[in-house]
């Protein structure tokens, strides 16, 4: 997923007057297409790469200075008599492109940084600057001044500049979407809701960051479990009994609800990480309050109407009906899927002489999908992971994207470390193949560590854009995620859910640095409609299901051979297996997600009860003797942009495959249809209707033809 900007989580600009302290630039050379170093001439990067030299004292001096210089800017805007597109627009604009940069940084650290004293200092940071965003986005007299602006351009679009046109439109839209236009009683009973809202969800996600939970089995407990996942187990001994300490963190509890034979230990495991951080089912139910009070106030009837309106499905009744039919559509299929799986269940139950109780539960559903896909198509995925450490099989992905999309990554190493944030980092600059142009810079953080968000995101820290002499300033983007360390024996391996998951996550980078708008607030996913977002990145992960990708990706570890073609086509064989069930747990966050935010008496819901009567419904698993609070942990739903949004995941899935089996299922590296992809769909970002973008992309209007086909369902 994309971490939000600052721009979607309150909606308006901000910024400061304070510079990025950064790094100098020093040379660096590209790799070639065989992933070395190639023998080009060095190459100097424009743009020096930003420093992560904070204290926790220096980040929250910044942050007062950012505050202090920004309010200094925004009362000397209101100060102009008669505002124009010349004075008050373009510094307005140029105030929120160069800025931006900073706060990122400052509010970054809270999610990466193994200093907590600094991540405590990020999350006061945060604090303070949406304290201060709200309130200048809610000053009536700046407001005022954009309205002015506004009413004399607002229906001579052809006269004005179309991208700084667009810009007026958005600010003065997200203004009325902050209730400007409203009295000053309900101005400031909006600006009290936003405060709180931005506090529970901050809370909510240093709680998940924060979490150390975690659970004891003995080795007979973890039978099934292999030992190089045992390995990576802390061991702790008591009265001479050993136990493994298995963490809620993906490397550690996925393999145990995978491959644990023991049912009750993988009861113990869901039911664990289902309910750790109980803390946040008070932040969340407060958040369901506050944001269905607010979209009274601005005069919605539910609080799905408000998030919908700037999305595009436009309205709650259509994304309702497009899950409705989807859910209705896929049971036929999911019932099958669910027989088969009881099958292989009551099968193993008589091999071992336990009695087969006709059930299928929560808890074993990852364990048997798996053990399907190992006796029935002959898939080890631990075996088909030997194939694929994590080093050369990122240089193999960078390189697809290097060959689709003309792109160069060169990693850079500073000797300083200031310019990456832990050693774990890595630091790449990318360049435009084609131009030799500068693009930006790219980090991967790629392993867990105590106090780091703990699921895969790609965090945009700038969005790229033209500064006030015509150059440009270049985009800046981190990929983080929690694949697991190496060890003495052996180094990291990615196994193919991971692979899929950093493609996914390198396609929302890519997004990030090929922006070509002036404004940074038009580039890149955080620029385009919500239920469009994880399209571009939904569309890539179908180059990790190519059998010639897979195998140019592959590396033994110890040999370096290529994976044998078997194996790859008995995974390839498995892209559809259990799809039906997958795609009804997706329904049942989003599901969920429009239940809660489509329901005036928030006050009158059981989030216990509605959370897993759902989930027995949509997904057809057996909740068992057990109720439990997954929604303590799922952080989309507190987050502004996919809140009412989580239908996105399946909607935007739409258009991810009808772009890629109308342009690239032919012929996935073709480079021509790349560089369409990346002018038409990336660069332009948010400022034309992604309906167009999308028209001219495919030729015609999108179809959901190639959707269904991939569910099953044509």
């Amino acid at each position: 997923m994309p971490f939000n900007s600052f721009y979607q989580r309150v909606n308006l600009a901000y910024k400061s007057l304070s510079s990025i302290v950064a790094v100098p630039s020093i040379p660096i050379r590209l790799y070639s297409k065989s992933y070395r170093y190639s023998t080009m001439a060095s190459l100097m990067t424009p743009q020096a790469a930003p420093s992560w030299d904070f204290s926790p004292h220096s980040l929250l001096r910044k942050t007062h200075e950012l505050i202090r210089d920004s309010k200094l800017f925004y009362d000397s805007l209101v100060q102009i008599k008669e505002p124009t597109v010349q004075n008050l627009v373009k510094p307005y604009v140029h105030h929120e492109n160069h800025l931006g940069r900073l706060e990122s940084q400052l509010t970054f650290l809270q999610h990466v940084s193994s200093n907590k004293d600094l991540r405590e200092a990020s999350v006061k940071s945060a604090e303070l600057l949406q304290k201060f965003t709200i309130e200048q986005s809610l000053r009536n007299d700046l407001f005022l001044q954009f309205d002015k602006v506004w009413k004399y351009m607002e229906f001579k679009e052809k006269d004005y500049d179309f991208e700084l046109y667009k810009y007026v439109e958005k600010i003065y839209k997200d203004y009325t979407r902050n209730g400007l236009q409203l009295t000053q009683e309900k101005r400031e009973k909006v600006k009290a809701l936003r405060m709180k809202l931005a506090s529970n969800m901050l809370e909510f996600s240093r709680n998940l960051s924060e979490q150390k939970e975690a659970i004891y089995f003995t080795k007979v407990e973890l039978d099934g479990v292999s030992d190089s996942v045992l390995d990576q187990f802390e061991k702790i001994t008591e009265n001479d009994v050993t136990r493994f300490k298995v963490t809620f963190k993906y490397p550690d509890i996925l393999p145990v609800l995978k491959t644990a034979k023991n049912a009750a230990t993988r009861k113990l495991a869901y039911i664990g990480d289902q309910d750790k951080v109980p803390e946040n089912e008070k932040f969340l139910i407060n958040t369901l309050k506050i944001r269905n009070e607010l979209a009274q106030t601005l005069g919605y009837s539910t609080y799905a109407d408000y998030s919908l309106d700037i999305k595009m499905a436009k309205n709650k009744g259509i994304a309702l009906q497009f899950l409705g039919e989807l859910k209705d559509q896929l049971r036929t299929l999911g019932l099958k899927e669910l027989q088969a799986l009881k099958k292989i269940k009551e099968k193993e139950c008589a091999s071992l002489g336990t009695p087969y109780d006709g059930h299928y539960y929560i808890w074993d559903h990852r364990y048997y999908d798996n053990k399907l896909l190992r006796d029935s198509y002959n898939v080890d995925l631990e075996k088909i992971s030997e194939y694929y450490p994590l080093e050369p099989t990122i240089k193999g992905m960078l390189g697809i994207y290097e060959t689709l999309l003309k792109l160069k990554f060169v990693e850079e190493v500073d000797p300083n470390k200031k310019s990456v944030w832990h050693d774990d980092v890595k630091q790449l600059a990318v360049w435009d193949a084609e131009k030799c142009e500068f693009v930006g810079w790219m980090y991967f953080d790629l392993h867990p560590r105590d106090g780091k968000y703990g699921h895969a995101a790609c965090f945009t820290l700038a969005a790229p854009y033209t500064k006030e002499d015509g150059t440009k300033s270049n985009a800046v983007t981190a990929l983080v995620c929690n694949f697991s360390k190496p060890s003495t024996k052996k180094p990291s391996l990615l196994n193919h859910d991971e692979i899929t998951t950093f493609f996914h996550e390198l396609g929302h980078g890519i997004h990030d640095l090929v922006g070509q708008n002036r404004v940074a607030r038009f580039n890149g996913p955080n620029a385009v409609p919500w239920d469009f977002v994880e399209a571009p990145s939904q569309m890539l992960e179908f180059w990790t299901w190519n059998e010639s990708e897979l195998s140019a990706l592959s590396s033994h570890y110890k040999t370096g051979e290529k994976i044998p073609n078997d194996l790859v086509k008995s995974l390839i064989a498995t892209k559809h297996v259990d799809g039906a069930l997958f795609a009804l747990r997706q329904l049942h966050f989003a599901l969920f997600d429009m239940a809660v935010h489509t329901n005036n008496e928030v006050e009158n819901l059981n989030l216990l009860e509605l959370w897993n009567k759902l989930r027995e419904e949509v997904s057809l698993v057996e909740n068992g003797d057990t109720m439990t609070r997954g929604y303590n942990s799922f952080g989309h739903i507190m987050d502004d942009s996919y809140s009412a949004g989580y239908y996105g995941y399946m909607w935007s899935e739409v258009f991810a495959a009808d772009m890629y089996y109308t342009r690239f299922a032919a012929n996935p590296l073709d480079s021509e249809a790349g560089i369409k992809y990346r002018n038409v769909v990336l660069a332009r970002g948010g400022l034309y209707d992604m309906k167009d973008n999308l028209h001219d992309f495919l030729g015609r209007e999108p179809s959901k033809q190639a959707f269904l086909k991939e569910l099953g369902l044509d």
